[in-house]
């Protein structure tokens, strides 16, 4: 069988790992570097053109595999918030004012934060409903569109931020290329993403949670390094960020892994009133990584192909 070429070092020798019906196609590990990502694809790619009828399905398919309990995921609301506002914190390390850009800015929580903090908050979301939402919060700039459409001039900004986006992207390489444009010298780009080194994916496998329709790529701290020094960045910090979840969520992904299990977590937390309580994790499978646009050739430093 023939797969797409890896989108970090190119190669076309890779070798299966997986099907998992979850994705949409199979595993596959670039045999040069090490990049693991879904060798072939079903569907078209979710920010490089926002298609409705495609999320349509992919909204159905997710309900089918029962991969998000709706209710659950809208109480968790406010405790969403308080994760943004420690990723704010974390970024405010690195950098503490300027403009800010966040791709795939949903319905713009935290850009809303940024914006209180003193960011100038813009934002690039495809999907009308949820940009709709991002654009009447207040203090805030959202494009409805890609990143590519919202034709943003060079080195326009000061930090530029992903969550759990760049996993969805037709070419990671390309897009970061294209951060890099945008970012002044020294600008910081910020992006969380799944860990496929982790432990809970050797112990999970096919029942990993980051296993989700339209997720085609999936680094370890090795490959997400790689490419950020090969599009002209250098990694400040790489690390596992924590994670605020309340018991109820708790037991929903206890659910997905184990039925019974779950079922029996949420009647000891019905019994006992404890669905509000929250639980600080440190989940070894996402990675956070701040990284600095390299200016100079002179240093050494690496540049872009």
């Amino acid at each position: 069988m023939s797969y797409l070429p890896c989108d970090l070092c190119g190669g076309t020798e890779v070798r299966f790992l997986l099907e998992c019906e979850r994705l949409d196609g199979p595993l596959v590990r670039c045999q040069q570097c090490g990049l693991v990502y879904v060798g072939e694809r079903r569907e078209d790619f979710t920010f490089s053109h926002f298609d409705p009828e495609r999320s349509r399905r992919l909204a159905e398919r997710v309900r089918a595999l029962a991969l998000v309990d709706e209710i659950v995921e809208a109480r968790e609301a406010p405790i969403r918030e308080r994760a943004m506002l420690e990723r704010l914190r974390w970024m405010q390390r690195f950098i503490t004012s300027g403009r800010l850009l966040e791709i795939g800015c949903a319905e713009g929580t935290f850009l809303t934060l940024a914006a209180r903090a003193g960011f100038q908050a813009y934002g690039v979301e495809p999907d009308p409903r949820t940009s709709a939402v991002a654009r009447q919060q207040p203090g805030v700039v959202v494009f409805p569109g890609t990143l590519a459409e919202a034709q943003y001039p060079a080195a326009f900004f000061d930090v530029v931020v992903l969550f759990h986006v760049l996993e969805h992207l037709d070419s990671p390489r390309q897009t970061l290329h294209q951060i890099r444009h945008l970012l002044r010298p020294g600008g910081i780009v910020v992006i969380e993403t799944p860990n496929i080194a982790s432990f809970w994916f050797r112990l999970c496998g096919r029942r990993w949670r980051q296993f989700i329709p339209d997720h085609y790529y999936f680094f370890s701290p090795t490959t997400l390094a790689r490419i950020l020094n090969e599009s002209g960045f250098r990694v400040l910090t790489l690390t596992h960020p924590r994670r605020i979840v309340s018991l109820r969520l708790l037991a929903d992904r206890v659910r997905r892994l184990c039925a019974p299990a779950g079922r029996f977590l949420r009647w000891v937390i019905n019994q006992t009133g404890w669905e509000e309580y929250t639980i600080t994790l440190r989940p070894s499978d996402v990675l956070l990584v701040a990284a600095a646009k390299v200016v100079s050739i002179e240093r050494g430093d690496p540049m872009p192909r």
